[in-house]
C-alpha cells in the first residue's frame, strides 16, 4: 500500500516538475511577445507582406498587424485615431503629411535613432524630403515623380515623332493639336487633372518661378504663377487639345481609352499600363521655350514613420529599418518600378538596366521637393479653388490667384 502510495506520489511530482515549467515557459514566451500595427498605404503591397512574414520568421516573438489603409481621407483618420491615443505604431505615408503630424506632436521624430551610418546608406535628398525643423520624421523608402506618358500607336498614326528629352512647350502644343480630334471620336491630345494643386507648380517652375515652396513661404501670384496659368488655359480653350481633365481618373481612363494620346502622371501608374493592351512610351515633361526652364513636378518621398503612441518605439524603428533594407527596395524596383533611395541601388544593374526607373530619374533630378511645412495643406486647399474658378468658371486669373495668395498668407506662420 505504502508503496502504491509512493509510486502516486512520485508521479504526481513528476508531473508537476514537467507541467509547471512549461506553463511558466508558455506564459513567460505569450508576456514576452511584441504585437505591432502598421498601416500601409498605396504600392506594393504584395512586397511588404513578404517582407512582413520574414521579419516575423526571423523574429518569432513579434506578431505584425499589417492593415491596408486607402490614401483618401488618409490624414484625417490617422489624425483622428491618435487624438484618441490609439494610432498604428508604424505607417507609411507621402511626405508633405509628416510635416502636419510632426506640428500635432501625432508622430516621433526618429533622430534620435539614425545612427551616421544608416544615415549614409540613403541619398542625401531623401533624408532632407523628410526633414523638418531639424528632426527627421519618416525612413524614406521610394521617390514619386510625375512624367509624360503617350500612346505610341496614336502617334504612329498621325506620323508624328515620339517626344524626347529635347522637347519644348513648341512640341508639345504641335503634338496634341494634331493628335487632337473633336469630331465624333472625342480624342484629345493631352490629358492631365488640371484642377490638382500637385500638378500645378509642374509648369509655374518652367515658367521660371522656382520651387513652390521658398524660405517658408508659397507665392502664387507673382508673373510666372500668371504665365503658367495663362499657359494652361489656353492649351484648354484656345488650341482645344486638353480635356478629361476634371481629375486624375478621367484623365488615366481617357488614357488607357485611346482617347489621350498623351498623359501627364505618375510614375506609379506604369504597373497598371504594363498590364493593358497599350503601346505606350514615356519621357521626361518638355522644356519652356522662353525661359529654357523643364516643367518640374514635386518630387514626393513616400517614408516609413513612427506613431507617438507606439508601444515600443526601439522595436519600431528596427523595422521600418528591415522595411526599407536593400532588399525591400530591389523587389519594389522589379515590381513597381520605384525609384529607390539607397545609394547602394540608384547605380545598381537593376536601375541602370530599368528604363523606367532611369526616366523617373532623370526627370527626378530637375524636380522640386513636396515642403513638408504644414502651411501645403492651405496652399492645395486655396489653389485648388483657383483652378476651378480659373479653368471652369473663367474669373480674371490675376485676381483668382491674388485670393489664393491671400487665403495661403493669412494660414502662414509667422
Amino acid at each position: 500500500m505504502v508503496s502504491k502510495y509512493l509510486k502516486i506520489t512520485l508521479i504526481a511530482v513528476l508531473v508537476i516538475g514537467i507541467v509547471v515549467p512549461i506553463f511558466f515557459l508558455s506564459f513567460y514566451n505569450r508576456s514576452d511577445e511584441s504585437e505591432i500595427e502598421i498601416w500601409y498605404t498605396y504600392e506594393g503591397i504584395d512586397v511588404i507582406k513578404e517582407r512582413v512574414l520574414e521579419y516575423e520568421n526571423l523574429n518569432p516573438r513579434v506578431k505584425i498587424i499589417l492593415q491596408e489603409q486607402p490614401s483618401s481621407g488618409w490624414l484625417d483618420k490617422f489624425i483622428s485615431v491618435a487624438q484618441t491615443g490609439e494610432s498604428p505604431d508604424i505607417f507609411l505615408a507621402k511626405g508633405s503629411w509628416f510635416g502636419e503630424l510632426a506640428g500635432l506632436g501625432y508622430i516621433l521624430p526618429l533622430t534620435p535613432f539614425l545612427t551616421p551610418q544608416k544615415e549614409a546608406e540613403f541619398l542625401p535628398s531623401a533624408i532632407d524630403g523628410l526633414s523638418y525643423e531639424n528632426e527627421l520624421w519618416g525612413l524614406p523608402l521610394w521617390y514619386d515623380s510625375i512624367l509624360l506618358f503617350y500612346n505610341k500607336g496614336l502617334f504612329d498614326q498621325a506620323g508624328l515623332s515620339y517626344p524626347n528629352s529635347n522637347w519644348t512647350d513648341i512640341d508639345l502644343i504641335y503634338a496634341a493639336v494634331q493628335l487632337t480630334d473633336r469630331s465624333e471620336n472625342q480624342i484629345y491630345g493631352l490629358v492631365w487633372s488640371t484642377l490638382s494643386p500637385y500638378m500645378w507648380p509642374s509648369f509655374q517652375y518652367g515658367f521660371d518661378h522656382g520651387s513652390l515652396y521658398q524660405n517658408g513661404q508659397i507665392v502664387v501670384n507673382d508673373t510666372a504663377s500668371v504665365n503658367a496659368m495663362e499657359f494652361i488655359y489656353d492649351l484648354k480653350y484656345f488650341h482645344r487639345c486638353v480635356d478629361y481633365d476634371d481629375s486624375s481618373n478621367s484623365a488615366t481612363q481617357a488614357f488607357i481609352a485611346h482617347k489621350g494620346a498623351m498623359l501627364i502622371y505618375g510614375g506609379w501608374y506604369t504597373p497598371t499600363l504594363d498590364t493593358l493592351d497599350i503601346n505606350y512610351g514615356l519621357e521626361v515633361l518638355p522644356i519652356i521655350s522662353s525661359t529654357n526652364k523643364r516643367i518640374t513636378p514635386m518630387v514626393e518621398i513616400k517614408g516609413w514613420g513612427i506613431s507617438k503612441d507606439a508601444k515600443n518605439s526601439s522595436l519600431c524603428y528596427e523595422i521600418i529599418s528591415f522595411l526599407t533594407a536593400k532588399e525591400t527596395q530591389e523587389d519594389l524596383i522589379q515590381f513597381e518600378y520605384k525609384v529607390p533611395t539607397l545609394f547602394e541601388l540608384i547605380n545598381s544593374p537593376s536601375v541602370a538596366d530599368n528604363t523606367v526607373i532611369k526616366t523617373q530619374i532623370n526627370q527626378i533630378e530637375f524636380s522640386q521637393y513636396y515642403p513638408l511645412d504644414p502651411i501645403y495643406n492651405f496652399y492645395s486647399d486655396y489653389m485648388r479653388a483657383a483652378l476651378q474658378f480659373i479653368l471652369y468658371d473663367h474669373q480674371d486669373i490675376q485676381a483668382a490667384l491674388d485670393e489664393a495668395q491671400a487665403g495661403i498668407n493669412a494660414n502662414t506662420r509667422s
